[in-house]
């Protein structure tokens, strides 16, 4: 009774999360008044491409691409030169729909995908897509990913080392492309990556069933049960690489395009406590936190450090009421998902640097763990960014040509 219970309880905290509906606020004054304004997307760069992206009478997105003859001759001579582009798809759960976007700009623009590695959600566009599912596939399938649907997949478990089993996820991938396929059937090289929980190795799996592969690579910490593989637990790759540029290098890709999902910046600033205010300030140095009885005099009296010590008490006495009388603050799951988020953001900007096109999909900041109802809109941003990036990537191969 208390395991059925608590599996209900769980039940409700994912409804309530995945009821909320992330908007992005700002405010305009007039007269001192403020007005606010919720916007989804950045409204400046969606009227740029609203002659661009169209939604057709079947719910499908379509795209109007010029043609552009200088990158189709650059393509050209790419091919001459036997160079291989290779396509490193980041993590970031429900925002990774974008990846379907940004594919099919590539596609459009003829731009060949010869290697694929993908982290995460990152694993399953792109081992669906080297397995040989469309890109109408892929988006089809991304766009029915209503709220309904996604309370379908997850299917909690006993919370031992993980909430959600997986296994109706296996089941969707396996009816889309990945029944019974090995790497070896793949029509595209491809590796997912994982994380050996135990040492924190990172794991790139690219032999075996393919299905097996990308479920190691999704599990998300603290979510997803880790996979038992051989004799390892793997979880989600995007702990030790969540864009795997490297792995890509490491295939052989000559001209490598990377999608980073990473939903916030790194944050480098140092927060402490203002010793008049009591409030969590910004501070540019830790002279603070340097104790040298002998220069500072403040340490010789232990009274003082009493005092101190009192004081800081008095403060995080009064800040416990506040949380209490309120009860506010962030459910499980944005707890579990801004943490990784944050562990991620400081560990992207080396995984990007020996890419030759960073692609950042546009809307992914207001995207939370199972927002896969947004999937217009992350396609969308997607395709925007992917096309933005176009002069960037025949950068990039004129450089490649040069060496």
């Amino acid at each position: 009774m208390f395991k059925n219970f608590y599996k209900f309880t769980l039940f409700l905290i994912l409804i309530f999360y995945l009821s909320a509906s992330p908007t992005l606020a700002y405010y305009v004054e007039d007269n001192g008044e403020k007005t606010e304004y919720f916007i989804t997307i950045n409204t400046m760069i969606e009227f740029r491409f609203a002659d661009k992206i169209i939604i057709n009478e079947e719910g499908g997105i379509e795209m109007k691409i010029e043609k552009d003859l200088e990158l189709e001759e650059l393509i050209l001579k790419t091919k001459k030169r036997g160079l291989k582009f290779g396509l490193a798809l980041g993590g970031g759960s429900a925002r990774g729909l974008a990846h379907v976007g940004v594919i099919q700009v590539l596609e459009a623009y003829h731009i060949p995908i010869d290697i694929i590695a993908g982290t995460s959600i990152g694993s399953v566009v792109g081992s669906l897509y080297a397995a040989g599912a469309s890109i109408d596939q892929l988006e089809e399938a991304a766009l029915s990913m209503k709220k309904s649907k996604t309370f379908f997949l997850m299917d909690l478990a006993l919370p031992h080392s993980g909430l959600i089993s997986g296994k109706r996820i296996e089941e969707m991938l396996n009816d889309l492309a990945l029944e019974d396929k090995t790497f070896d059937d793949l029509e595209i090289p491809f590796a997912a990556v994982a994380t050996d929980v135990e040492s924190g190795a990172e794991v790139i799996l690219n032999q075996g069933k393919v299905i097996d592969a990308v479920r190691a690579s999704i599990s998300i910490p603290g979510i997803f049960t880790p996979v038992k593989y051989q004799d390892y637990y793997l979880v989600d790759g995007g702990v030790v690489d969540p864009v795997p540029v490297d792995v890509v290098q490491k295939m052989g890709a000559d001209i490598i395009i990377a999608v980073s999902l990473a939903k916030i910046n790194p944050y480098t600033t140092v927060l402490m406590i203002d010793k008049e205010t009591g409030h969590l300030k910004e501070v540019e140095n830790l002279e603070d936190l340097k104790i040298n009885k002998d220069e500072n005099p403040k340490f010789k009296d232990t009274k003082k450090i009493t005092s101190l010590a009192d004081k800081e008490k008095g403060i995080l006495k009064q800040t416990i009421e506040q949380v209490k009388s309120k009860l506010e603050g962030p459910n499980i799951f944005e707890i579990i998902s801004q943490s990784i988020d944050i562990m991620e953001a400081k560990i992207t900007d080396q995984c990007l640097e020996e890419a030759d096109v960073v692609i950042v999909p546009f809307g992914i900041k207001e995207i939370n763990l199972f927002d896969f109802d947004k999937a217009e809109m992350l396609i969308k941003g997607g395709i925007m960014a992917a096309m933005i990036n176009i002069p960037e990537i025949k950068r990039a191969i004129k450089e490649k040509l040069q060496e």
